[in-house]
């Protein structure tokens, strides 16, 4: 054997043992987080991932996580997975890329300053406020399904300044039946296989044509009637109307297309992520007393008999830790994923352009290098005097770098305000014998649902 090709084999990264021809195509279907968590635990940071149509490294290592998001990012595009939502989203902000997505960045971002975001803060507690309304005492409530629902209303309030109304439901079944498309491991790897004629497929793509069809209706009638939005609070102050109003350096606005494409993809990644970070804090509360008991002495402090607003946010710190901890043990992004536009070199093992990079964040999330006890619930550990330094991409649930997610701002203090008003009234408990079974779709589902029982808390104020 020649210098060179011992060179070469050496150079290339670990990989889990595979069978013939299909590689780990059929470990990963099984379980996607169990395989690559084991893949990164047994073989290290760099590990090669072998798939019928794609070679495929997984990246656990934060600091070169870092260099492919952020300081080396243009020689990256988004990977095949992510591509593939153009079945749904087509060009919208998560999906494009070059000019077209800073084109669609920059008229995009005012809609999203800190200033304009504080504005949702009524609409956020108002709609929380409601989902108690529904609550009783006793019963037992799919509590994902129940802050979808939350977070589906505030985003379109937010939107649109206005209730979906009987489309409501639709758009809801709609999402599902998407979302369920996406939970098929094996489409993802061998997409060649959602061409053939199946009944999924067939719902499929009558659940796009209905969100189309209902996002388009919303368009036309919003600019049918510019002049009287515009002059109107609430069309000054929706993200739609500063869409509408958003204008690039040449003076050119959004068209009806470019329009669709960024409101569907704030329609299912402005509520989806949201309402997933949610149930599971909702889940771990109910797993760790004692993180219930301090977030509960912390909203009695803070808030009093009052209801969680704006002005609450600073003082809300436990409550926000426990956010952030809970998108640390359930990433509603569970990975993030580019591919090489050019040949790239990671840690020292080459790639050709067309080679997949994941980045997962329930693989580093969980390193106990980065967090003591990491399979633990510990808000604490976010809190000033808190859990020991680690690199910043130990800890990435909105991505990073140019691309890092432009609602940040905006799902923090939603997921803030909305566990604060739910949770100073109410303590969800896990219905006796029901497992917690995780589905890895599009983001990281609990399948069937939450069960919870509902239960008023003690000493909390009434809904009204």
């Amino acid at each position: 054997m020649s210098t060179a090709v011992r060179a070469s084999r050496a150079a290339s990264p670990p990989r889990p043992r595979g069978l013939p021809l299909v590689g780990h195509t059929f470990e990963y279907t099984r379980d996607p987080l169990g395989f690559l968590q084991r893949a990164a635990r047994e073989h290290g940071d760099f590990v090669e991932l072998r798939f019928p149509t794609v070679r495929t490294l997984l990246v656990s290592d934060p600091a070169w996580i870092e260099r492919i998001v952020v300081t080396e990012n243009r020689s990256y595009v988004k990977d095949r997975f992510t591509r593939d939502l153009r079945r749904v989203l087509r060009e919208g902000l998560l999906t494009s890329e070059g000019d077209l997505w800073r084109r669609q960045r920059r008229l995009a971002n005012p809609a999203f300053h800190k200033e304009r975001i504080a504005g949702y803060a009524e609409i956020m507690t108002g709609a929380a406020e409601a989902t108690c309304r529904r609550f009783r005492p006793g019963e037992t409530r799919d509590v994902h399904a129940d802050m979808m629902s939350l977070t589906l209303d505030i985003v379109t309030r937010a939107l649109f300044s206005a209730e979906l109304g009987a489309d409501g439901a639709a758009v809801a079944d709609a999402l599902a039946v998407i979302a369920d498309r996406y939970a098929d491991p094996l489409l993802t790897l061998l997409p060649f296989l959602d061409r053939l004629p199946t009944s999924k497929g067939r719902r499929f793509w009558q659940a796009v044509e209905r969100l189309d069809e209902i996002v388009y209706r919303i368009l036309r009638t919003r600019r049918a009637a510019a002049s009287i939005w515009r002059a109107s609070p609430e069309g000054k102050g929706d993200l739609l109307g500063m869409l509408l109003d958003a204008r690039d350096e040449e003076g050119g606005r959004l068209s009806d297309v470019e329009l669709r494409d960024l409101v569907m993809t704030l329609f299912l990644a402005g509520h989806e992520t949201t309402a997933i970070a949610l149930g599971f804090a909702f889940h771990l509360l109910s797993e760790n007393p004692a993180v219930d008991a301090a977030l509960a002495s912390e909203l009695e402090s803070v808030l009093g008999d009052s209801p969680a607003g704006l002005a609450h946010l600073p003082r809300l710190r436990y409550t926000e830790a426990v956010i952030l901890e809970s998108m640390r043990l359930y990433p509603p992004v569970w990975a993030l994923g580019r591919e090489a536009a050019v040949p790239v070199e990671i840690a020292g093992h080459r790639l050709a352009p067309g080679a997949q990079v994941w980045m997962s964040e329930w693989v580093v999330h969980r390193d106990p290098r980065w967090f003591q006890a990491p399979e633990e619930m510990l808000p604490e550990r976010w809190l000033e005097g808190g859990d020991r330094p680690r690199p910043k991409f130990a800890y990435f649930p909105f991505g990073g770098g140019p691309r890092l997610c432009i609602g940040q701002s905006f799902a923090m203090m939603e997921a803030v305000l909305v566990l604060a008003t739910i949770a100073r009234r109410f303590r969800l408990r896990h219905v006796p014998g029901r497992r917690i079974e995780l589905l890895p779709s599009v983001t990281l589902r609990p399948r069937g649902g939450l069960p919870m029982l509902v239960e008023a808390r003690q000493g909390g104020p009434r809904a009204a």
